[in-house]
């Protein structure tokens, strides 16, 4: 699908949003840009600068010809299975509590993305009601740019971990899509996991794959 522009500007906007809940501290705290531990074929295609449109046309990959594979970032602290080898790329975001760095993985199926990214902030928020607050507006934030609408959301722990679960129809250009993800906040640390495609071509299987085999390490 390679809708790299919308998919961080996805990402930044919840940060942003999560990122005025967090109480400023004059220190800024440093992420590196994960590295994958699977390998996948070479000869991967660049990303573009573009956003090209969404396909629609063409009929999804059967999941069970999908070659998944294990991704684990140490620095990144998760790990998580991705239908394709994941491109990398990091960039800063201004917020209210300071330039924050945000990492981020792409990989691709079925003309769909599938997206992780993470940042930390300077402080950790420490009030449950405010977290589950921040991640709310974050999904809020995300769908409406997709001018899209929320279909399902609810509270969830991945290990303790407060997350978000969410699942949201929206328009790319002339396309319906689908868009489905987990937000959580481990600490001062914000995880965002999201697919999104085409109603038409983003198998829930395979999603429901990715989402549930995130997990955070210690």
């Amino acid at each position: 699908m390679k809708k790299y522009n919308l998919a961080i500007c996805l990402v930044y906007l919840s940060l942003a949003t999560i990122g005025a809940c967090a109480s400023p501290t004059p220190q800024a705290s440093e992420t590196s840009t994960p590295t994958a531990t699977a390998t996948s074929k070479p000869n991967e295609e660049p990303k573009s600068t573009a956003s090209p449109e969404v396909k629609s046309a063409d009929k999804p990959v059967p999941s069970d010809t999908l070659i998944w594979q294990d991704y684990k970032s140490e620095l990144g602290k998760f790990s998580v299975q991705v239908p394709s080898k994941p491109q990398e790329q990091s960039q800063e975001q201004v917020t209210e509590v300071g330039t924050i760095k945000l990492n981020m993985l792409i990989s691709e199926a079925n003309d769909s993305g599938y997206f992780i990214g993470y940042a930390d902030f300077p402080s950790k928020i420490a009030n449950p009601e405010d977290i589950q607050k921040g991640l709310a507006d974050s999904v809020k934030g995300s769908v409406a740019n997709i001018n899209g609408e929320i279909k399902s959301e609810k509270e969830y722990l991945l290990d303790n971990v407060p997350c978000r679960d969410f699942e949201a129809t929206g328009k790319v250009q002339s396309t319906d899509v689908l868009m489905k993800g987990r937000f959580c906040l481990a600490d001062n640390r914000l995880y965002q996991l999201f697919a999104l495609g085409s109603q038409a071509n983003l198998s829930k299987t395979d999603v429901d794959r990715f989402i549930n085999s995130f997990k955070i390490s210690s």
